[in-house]
């Protein structure tokens, strides 16, 4: 019994590794594989020219002259505009 069964064992894995090698070779992509990522590669250099635009814009946000100023408290009354405060003194 223990002799058939190592038997069957042997013969069914010789077989898949049979099996799987009689498959087709496939050397490349086909031709509307190759479109849909050429696609695919343009909507996404698309997006990201804007997205570095925007990053460009945030950090000179942040780390530019108005930036600085900003921090600094010139030009800033609190939210009071300065010609509010002209009339409201006046």
């Amino acid at each position: 019994m223990k002799n058939r069964i190592m038997t069957a064992l042997m013969l069914l894995g010789g077989a898949g590794t049979a099996f799987a090698a009689a498959g087709e070779e496939i050397s490349g992509a086909s031709l509307i594989t190759k479109i849909f990522l050429g696609f695919f590669a343009l909507i996404v250099a698309t997006q990201l020219i804007p997205g570095l635009i925007m990053l460009g814009s945030l950090l000179k946000g942040l780390f530019g002259k108005e930036a600085r100023s900003a921090k600094l408290g010139e030009g800033s009354r609190g939210g009071i505009h300065p010609e509010r405060e002209k009339a409201q003194a006046g």
